[in-house]
């Protein structure tokens, strides 16, 4: 008669390999990914600086990126010194990017992936806040990055879509909003 303890063994391990997979997975498909300045969204908030001082509108309300480097450096033209954490971003921002007038390679909290055809025109009259984060609480947001969907945390999920698309009775084809 066998023993039953090799089989023991092998269940054991089966199910340690289950839960370090289920448990790790995430771990090694997601990276933190940080911008290139530090910016506080809160901040510029507080300040009353409009979200469309720097996140301006396209042709047909199509999103146009992130704000030139003249844009701030209408606000940030010299160093401050850096006695903060804060200040010394400023320079950072100030040194490397504004006064060589090199744009800044800010990384996207939202990007929607490759496939999706996204349109702001029609979805203007609800307000940025019903789709994005509101950001005027944020400080330093942490983005992580699903390396394998290529979502980020901040990524609009498209249960969200389409439960407004049925609130508002608007098209829910797929290939309205995908390619």
């Amino acid at each position: 008669m066998r023993s039953p303890l090799p089989w023991r063994f092998i269940a054991l391990g089966l199910a340690a390999g289950l839960a370090a997979g289920w448990l790790g997975y995430s771990r090694l498909v997601t990276r933190v990914i940080t911008q290139p300045i530090r910016f506080s969204h809160s901040i510029h908030a507080k300040q009353d600086v409009p979200c469309a001082t720097c996140h301006m509108g396209g042709p047909g309300a199509s999103f146009n990126g992130f704000p030139p480097i003249s844009v701030c450096a209408g606000c940030h033209p010299e160093p401050t010194g850096g006695r903060t954490e804060d200040e010394r971003e400023i320079d950072k921002l100030v040194t490397e990017y504004v006064k060589k007038r090199k744009q800044v390679p800010w990384l996207s909290l939202a990007r929607e992936p490759q496939h999706v055809r996204f349109v702001h025109e029609p979805h203007l009259g609800r307000g940025c806040s019903s789709c994005h984060p509101d950001m005027s609480r944020e400080d330093y947001p942490e983005l992580k990055l699903n390396l394998v969907s290529g979502y980020t945390n901040h990524t609009m999920r498209m249960a969200r879509c389409r439960a407004c698309h049925a609130d508002s009775r608007a098209a829910d084809d797929c290939v309205v909003c995908h390619r």
